[in-house]
């Protein structure tokens, strides 16, 4: 908190949403970090549209104890997606993925290979994706960031 407090003091004055966007560095990487550890929708559930395979990343095993690469998702199927989960994933995030650690955003290889693979809003699903993302993000990201302001 003190870091950030630092960083908000030296800029002074109100920010311009460019400059909340762009120049508060460590304030973006709080938020981030706060949105990826906890995000206000924890889950989303869709409706498979047609019938789809998809490719899993390591090969699991059936009921029947058939080791399969990949899903068949009939058409109709709801499917939950967990945001919290992969958001907080080890095998995605690395080994401090429990931890909240705004550097991580800061640094160069501080957001793992696997997480930059996530094709969310900075590698997050906070936000989900596709088609059915979030219109709003940006205005929230903002307005997050203006309620730390007060921490000056």
């Amino acid at each position: 908190q003190t870091r950030l407090r630092e960083e908000l003091l030296a800029f002074g004055g109100d920010p311009t949403y460019d400059q909340l966007s762009n120049n508060l560095l460590y304030l973006d990487a709080v938020v981030h970090e706060t949105l990826r550890m906890y995000p206000p929708v924890r889950e989303f559930t869709r409706v498979v549209p047609e019938d789809d395979v998809i490719p899993v990343s390591q090969p699991i095993r059936t009921k029947s104890g058939e080791e399969v690469n990949n899903i068949s998702i009939a058409k109709g199927t709801v499917i939950t997606v967990n945001i919290s989960y992969i958001n907080r994933s080890s095998a995605i995030w690395g080994l401090d993925a429990k931890t909240w650690r705004p550097e991580r955003w800061l640094e160069e290889d501080g957001i793992p290979k696997k997480a930059q693979e996530v094709q969310g809003h900075r590698h997050l699903l906070t936000f989900v994706d596709g088609p059915r993302t979030c219109l709003g993000k940006g205005f929230a990201v903002a307005e997050f960031k203006v309620h730390r302001l007060p921490l000056k």
